[in-house]
C-alpha cells in the first residue's frame, strides 16, 4: 500500500504544471506522505508495538490543513514543498527511531543503527530540502520539480526514496523472521520457557561469570510427581494444562535472571544465578509451597501435584556437566525417598 501511494503521488507530481492543480500539488503530496506513514505503521505492525494511528493522522492532517491555505501552484511552491518536506521528514524519521528500539531487542545496539541509517539520511535530507528551498527560493526550479518536473533529480530522489524504504523494510521484516526462528530454536512451543538447546549455552554463561566473579549458582532439577498418572486418568490436553500452569507458577515466583528450562517431559531444569547451596535450598522450598498450594481445574475435576526436586551448588573441582548430573540424580533421590521432597547431592556422597 505505502509503494501504491508513493507511486502515484509520483505520477502525479509529474503532470504539474503553472495552473492551479489540487490534484498535481495537494493530492500528490499527500499520496505520497500517506505512503510514508504506512511504512511507519507497517514496521510498528512488523514488530507486535503499538501503531502510531493517531499522532500521524493529526501530523498528517495539520500538514493538509496548513498546504490547502493557499492554492496549489507554481506561484506558492516554495511554501507548499517546505511544509511536505518538513512533514516527511518527520514521518521517516519516526519510523527510524521505532525500528531501532525494536531491532535492539534482538541484535546489538549498533547493527539496530546501522540497518534503519536509510531511514534518517532521507529524513536528513527532506529537511535539508526545506532549509534550502527557504534559504534560497529562487533555486525552487532545481529543488522541487515545480515546473512539470524539468529536473530529473527530483525524479530520482524520488525512486530512490522508494527503493530505499523497500530496502530497509525487507531488512527489518528479516531482522524480525530471525528472531522468531530463533525463539523457536531456544524456547519450548507448549510452555514458552527455554528448551535444552538453551540450556548449556546459559550454563556456560553462568558458569564462567562465577569463574571470573567466583558468585556461586545452583542448580534446580524439578519433576512433577505421578505425571503420567495425570495423563492416564484425564487426557494428554489435561497433562499439557498441568505442565502450562508449572510454567506460569515458576515465572511468577522466581526472579526475572533466573533460567527457567523445560528439561524434560514433566522435568523442569533453573539456573540460579548468585545463588549458594542456602539460599537454593530456600527458593526450592518457596516453589515446593507455592505448588502444594495451587491447583488444576479441567473439566470440572480439581487436580492437585506435587514436585520433586533435586537441588546442586557449584563447586570449584565439578564442571558443569558434573554439576548437571548431581542436580539430577538429586532429583531422583527425592523421588525415592517419597517424592514431594526437597533433596540435594554433592560429588560422592548425598544429604
Amino acid at each position: 500500500m505505502a509503494n501504491i501511494c508513493t507511486v502515484a503521488g509520483v505520477l502525479l507530481y509529474t503532470q504539474r504544471s503553472e495552473a492551479i492543480s489540487y490534484l498535481y500539488w495537494f493530492t500528490a503530496d499527500m499520496a505520497i506522505l500517506l505512503g510514508l506513514a504506512l511504512v511507519r505503521w507497517g514496521c510498528q505492525y512488523l514488530f507486535k508495538h503499538p501503531v502510531s494511528y493517531l499522532f500521524d493522522l493529526v501530523l498528517l492532517t495539520s500538514c493538509a490543513l496548513l498546504m490547502l491555505l493557499v492554492p496549489p501552484s507554481l506561484a506558492y511552491a516554495v511554501y507548499l514543498v517546505i511544509i511536505m518536506s518538513i512533514t516527511a521528514a518527520t514521518l521517516i524519521s519516526l519510523t527510524g527511531i521505532d525500528n531501532v528500539k525494536a531491532s535492539k531487542i534482538h541484535m546489538p545496539i549498533f547493527y539496530a543503527v546501522l540497518i534503519n541509517v536509510p531511514f534518517f539520511i532521507m529524513g536528513t535530507l527532506f529537511i535539508i530540502r526545506a532549509v534550502a528551498l527557504f534559504l534560497y527560493p529562487e533555486d525552487l526550479a532545481k529543488l522541487s520539480a515545480a515546473n512539470k518536473l524539468n529536473a530529473p533529480i527530483v525524479m530520482w530522489s524520488y525512486i530512490i526514496l522508494l527503493l530505499l524504504t523497500n530496502l530497509v523494510l525487507y531488512g527489518n521484516a528479516l531482522t524480525r523472521l530471525v528472531y522468531k526462528v530463533a525463539r523457536l530454536v531456544n524456547r519450548d512451543q507448549l510452555t514458552g520457557l527455554w528448551n535444552r538447546h538453551a540450556l548449556l549455552d546459559k550454563l556456560d554463561e553462568v558458569d564462567a561469570l562465577w569463574q571470573r566473579s567466583g558468585s556461586a549458582y545452583s542448580l534446580l532439577v524439578l519433576d512433577l510427581d505421578h505425571f503420567k498418572q495425570v495423563n492416564d486418568t484425564y487426557g494428554h490436553m489435561a497433562g499439557d494444562t498441568v505442565l502450562k500452569h508449572t510454567a506460569n507458577l515458576l515465572q511468577q515466583t522466581l526472579r526475572k535472571v533466573d533460567f527457567i528450562c523445560r528439561y524434560g517431559g514433566e522435568e523442569f531444569l533453573i539456573i540460579l544465578p548468585a545463588t549458594n547451596a542456602d539460599e537454593a535450598m530456600i527458593v526450592a522450598e518457596k516453589i515446593q509451597s507455592k505448588i502444594n498450594s495451587t491447583s488444576v481445574l479441567w473439566q470440572q475435576k480439581e487436580m492437585t501435584f506435587t514436585l520433586s526436586i533435586g537441588c546442586a551448588t557449584c563447586k570449584t573441582h565439578i564442571n558443569v556437566d558434573q554439576l548437571l548430573q548431581l542436580a539430577d540424580e538429586a532429583m531422583y533421590l527425592a523421588k525415592n525417598t517419597g517424592r514431594n521432597t526437597i533433596c540435594t547431592k554433592e560429588l560422592n556422597m548425598s544429604t
